[in-house]
């Protein structure tokens, strides 16, 4: 048989506390056990919105497959076009003529804050 070693610690000490000291003592612990609550409530809604989350996700998934699936059997019904190489050369020049168009500059900051001093100047009449 297994002897238990007891630890002895001694005679219990007592603290006296005045009445005021318990009561606060007591509000204490029962609005630990009240936060204590609320945040085992949180997990669980956080754990049932994640269930709902991983639930979504894989129906998103499913649902790419089966799109994604869908294009290629159209892939593969339609049929494919041959285009003439006079048609691919246009597309070429049409290409370039596209990429030698210039962008306009951005505006200078000196425009900018004229044009907010303008529309500043339109409030204070509107008032």
């Amino acid at each position: 048989m297994k002897s238990k070693k007891s630890v002895n610690m001694g005679p219990p000490i007592h603290i006296k506390l005045e009445v005021d000291e318990a009561r606060e003592g007591k509000k204490d612990l029962l609005s630990s056990e009240v936060n204590l609550l609320k945040i085992s409530q949180t997990i669980s809604r956080y754990k049932d919105l994640r269930i709902k989350e991983l639930e979504k996700k894989r129906l998103i998934i499913q649902k790419s497959k089966e799109i994604k699936k869908n294009l290629l059997k159209l892939q593969g019904l339609l049929p494919t076009l041959k285009i003439p190489k006079i048609l691919e050369k246009d597309e070429i020049e049409i290409l370039t003529v596209k990429e030698k168009i210039s962008i306009n500059p951005i505006r200078r900051s000196s425009d900018i804050e004229g044009q907010l001093l303008e529309i500043q100047e339109k409030l204070r009449n509107l008032e």
